[in-house]
């Protein structure tokens, strides 16, 4: 979907246009996995004991069943890629391993540069490597964030390489979309003639993992990280995760109770599947990410 919102800045445009398709009820039938691989379906396998998040493949990943799944820029709809999901369980928590190519490591978000022809520091807009995953929360999930025919709330666990992975934590957040500004803070986005749409980003509540820091008054290092990271805690402190590049890819896993007993988060149902999707940003900012289709979560005690 090509846009240009009208009455905000492309700057605030990030992972806008999740282009989902072959979205159907919660509720979709239930097919055996035991002989047949149905396409979309991630299927999570059970295990006593969960693997320790650190990046890693460790040995208890050989239960989990591989799912390629095909991600493509979301404005456009070029340059397909694979990343390859895994998924474990326990009694207490549902755990995603995620695997896909990026050949270049940026793992430092909009750090400060030392110019020395000015004798201080500048911050230029760098991108630091990401993952996301969305859970519908409530409201009619749709097929894109750039919606005026439905509302609706999405659970997001957003995974930042520069910001939230040095303390293995993804940043847990919401989407909130909606046809009129009923939100505080939400952005505007006009749509050509079509419509409007009003879309907020929250993080949940609670101290997050990294906080902006302020630039050097003088000379340190040529280049100096502009976040500081600190313990997190609360409803945004729900999403453990670690990721580690090898110098031509990614490995990361994730992990997050069933049920945090929070309202801002979605419920994850062992009995029924449950609609997700994932997006990448490899050297990226904003607008330039790529999605997949829309998934599905299953889960089997074979």
């Amino acid at each position: 979907m090509n846009f240009i919102p009208v009455k905000t800045k492309i700057s605030h445009i990030v992972l806008l246009s999740w282009s989902l398709t072959g979205c159907t009820s919660d509720d979709v039938a239930r097919t055996s996995v035991s002989s047949v691989e149905e396409p979309g379906v991630l299927v999570a396998t059970y295990t006593a004991e969960a693997p320790t998040i650190d990046g890693m493949i460790d040995g208890l990943w050989e239960l989990a069943r591989p799912l390629p799944v095909i991600v493509r820029e979301a404005i456009g709809g070029a340059d397909p890629r694979q990343v390859t999901l895994r998924a474990l369980y326990t009694d207490a928590e549902f755990i995603i391993l995620a695997e896909w190519p990026d050949s270049t490591l940026s793992d430092m978000r909009d750090p400060y540069i030392w110019n020395a022809e000015a004798a201080q520091y500048e911050r230029p807009s760098q991108p630091d490597d990401q993952f996301a995953i969305e859970f519908p929360l409530d409201g009619d999930f749709e097929l894109s964030m750039l919606t005026t025919e439905s509302e609706y709330t999405a659970d997001v666990w957003h995974w930042k390489a520069g910001r939230s992975n040095p303390g293995g934590w993804a940043d847990d957040k919401r989407h909130l979309i909606r046809k009129h500004p009923v939100i505080k803070g939400a952005k505007e986005y006009a749509l050509g003639g079509h419509g409007t749409v009003y879309i907020a980003r929250p993080m949940d509540a609670g101290t997050p993992s990294y906080v902006r820091k302020e630039k050097p008054a003088v000379f340190e290092t040529d280049v100096v990280n502009s976040f500081e990271f600190q313990q997190a805690s609360g409803s945004v402190a729900d999403v453990r995760a670690k990721g580690v590049h090898n110098g031509s890819g990614w490995t990361l896993e994730m992990t997050r109770a069933f049920d945090t007993g929070h309202a801002d988060d979605a419920v994850i149902h062992k009995d029924k599947d449950n609609r997700f999707a994932i997006a990448i940003l490899d050297d990226e900012l904003y607008w330039r990410h790529s999605v997949s289709e829309l998934l599905h979560l299953r889960f089997t005690s074979e």
